[in-house]
């Protein structure tokens, strides 16, 4: 196993005796993110979830309101969906940061890891104890403080855990 998978295996081991059992994998496009959630996926057996298909797909029939009514409640049970694993995994996470979705993306994933653990790929960086997700002139832009979750970095494959 290589040493991304290696670290985000060893962070949801840490982060399956959390309160939160959610593990990010932070990163900017092309740092292996994908490539590592796959090489799990093929190692351990985890599922693995594009969300942002999945999550779009329960959206459709949805009005606007209900989307954003109902986004957090769809992530959670997505991976509730996924049987008897104890870990998911969710890449292509963006649509959650979209404006009109009005959510909190942690919170809808420290939420839906309450019950497994949840590793999921984070287009972004840690930076001062904060996440950051996208760049400033995004309107998906989002700066969180780093509580109660594992993390990973996929640019250097360093670990860290808040």
């Amino acid at each position: 196993m290589r040493d991304l998978a290696r670290g985000i295996a060893e962070q949801a081991e840490i982060a399956a005796k959390s309160f939160y059992r959610l593990v990010l994998v932070a990163g900017p496009p092309g740092s292996g993110k994908t490539s590592a959630l796959n090489e799990l996926q093929s190692a351990k057996g985890w599922s693995l979830l594009n969300l942002n298909k999945v999550l779009s797909e329960r959206l459709l029939d949805l009005t606007s309101k209900q989307r954003r009514l109902r986004t957090a409640d769809i992530v959670r049970d997505l991976i509730e969906e996924q049987g008897n694993q104890t870990v998911s995994m969710l890449d292509n996470i963006g649509l959650l940061f979209h404006p009109a979705l009005q959510q909190e993306p942690m919170m809808a994933l420290q939420r839906a890891s309450r019950n497994r653990t949840v590793i999921a790929a984070w287009q972004g960086e840690v930076t001062a104890g904060k996440i950051i997700y996208g760049s400033p002139d995004h309107p998906e832009y989002r700066r969180l403080e780093v509580k109660d979750v594992q993390i990973v970095t996929a640019a250097g494959h360093g670990l860290a855990g808040a």
